[in-house]
């Protein structure tokens, strides 16, 4: 903006100084041509009163000018979605109003750029996450398929360690995966109907081993129920608490390894709940549990958590709709709630 640009939006200023200039001159010049010897208090009240009002007449106009421009400014400083409203504060009348507004744009469509460079490298990122991850799956495949013939074999309590190794390489894998996917989750899901009680079933099944191995006995109880969620997305989650339940549970000193799951249905919920009595989790660590990279006290216990199973689960959860939390006491084992609300979901809000 050089000095003419200035000037033009400062006209108003210029016009009013000349204006209260000209009507001081003009009283005194009539106190003079009327040949007063001592200058009236009123001559100076009038001239007061005319000055105030042409300075009242001056800031009305400059408040219609910047009204409405400031009046949009507030209306995007309030919006939830700031970005995209900052955008239509208008035209402006002003010339500093009007570089704000272009300012503004050219940093919206700045940050829209960058926005979509940073999406276009995180779909590059995802796709070879999961392109990677399956490729990785094929040699755990393997090696359990190998480790299924020689299942026989004299070296078979050496067979079942390396077993137990390549499971945690699986999991760990579902873990890097499902951290991909979570990010495009509306991509990636298919909410319906769904009888929670295969699908627990379904997750013990497949840590039978496990469970078998540090002699951990699964419990059910309550009636089967139908919730409307993602069967492989659910899984996951109740798959995590278990593989939390088991290993937990393995390091107690305890008479009888227990894993308890209930379903109780009511008229506006089903809960499920995944009990252990395992070592529990600490007062001072419970709070955290969700955290993402959250090993805590027992984490450090068994040199084997990631801190992302959980944080996914809870991730995952909020996705769907649900509720998940947990209740512990150090020593006594931990209990998960995962609440399901009828009527209530992504496609029912």
């Amino acid at each position: 903006m050089n000095f003419i640009e200035f000037l033009k939006d400062r006209i108003a200023y210029v016009i009013v100084y000349f204006v209260s200039t000209s009507l001081a001159i003009l009283i005194t010049y009539l106190t003079i041509i009327m040949k007063v010897v001592d200058f009236p208090l009123t001559n100076i009240v009038y001239a007061y009163f005319v000055s105030t009002v042409i300075f009242i007449i001056f800031l009305l106009y400059e408040y219609s000018k910047v009204r409405l421009f400031y009046s949009r400014l507030y209306e995007a400083l309030n919006s939830e979605d700031i970005i995209e409203d900052i955008i239509n504060v208008g035209k402006g009348r002003t010339i500093e109003q009007k570089l704000f507004a272009n300012i503004l744009k050219k940093l919206h469509k700045t940050y829209k750029g960058n926005i979509y460079k940073y999406e276009d490298i995180q779909k590059q990122y995802s796709y070879f996450t999961n392109q990677w991850v399956h490729q990785m799956k094929t040699p755990v495949s393997v090696i359990n398929l190998i480790l299924q013939e020689e299942s026989t074999s004299e070296c078979k309590e050496i067979l079942d360690s390396i077993g137990e190794e390549n499971e945690k390489i699986s999991q760990g894998l579902n873990i890097m995966l499902y951290n991909a996917r979570i990010n495009q989750f509306n991509h990636d899901f298919n909410v319906e109907d769904t009888d929670i009680l295969l699908v627990l079933r379904k997750v013990i099944n497949n840590n039978k081993k496990l469970l078998i191995r540090y002699k951990i006995f699964p419990e059910i109880t309550g009636e089967t129920a139908i919730v409307q969620t993602d069967k492989k997305w659910m899984y996951f989650v109740i798959n995590q608490i278990v593989i939390n339940a088991i290993k937990y549970t393995a390091v107690a000193e305890k008479h009888r390894k227990v894993i308890n799951f209930n379903i109780n249905e009511d008229t506006e919920k089903v809960v499920v709940s995944i009990k252990d009595n395992g070592i529990g989790i600490p007062k001072e660590d419970l709070g955290r549990v969700f955290n993402a990279f959250f090993t805590g006290k027992n984490g450090r216990k068994t040199s084997e958590s990631t801190g992302m199973g959980l944080h996914l689960s809870k991730r995952i959860c909020k996705e769907l709709g649900n509720d998940l939390y947990v209740e512990s006491e150090e020593g006594n084992g931990a209990k998960f709630y995962i609440t399901f609300y009828k009527g209530k979901n992504i496609f029912k809000l």
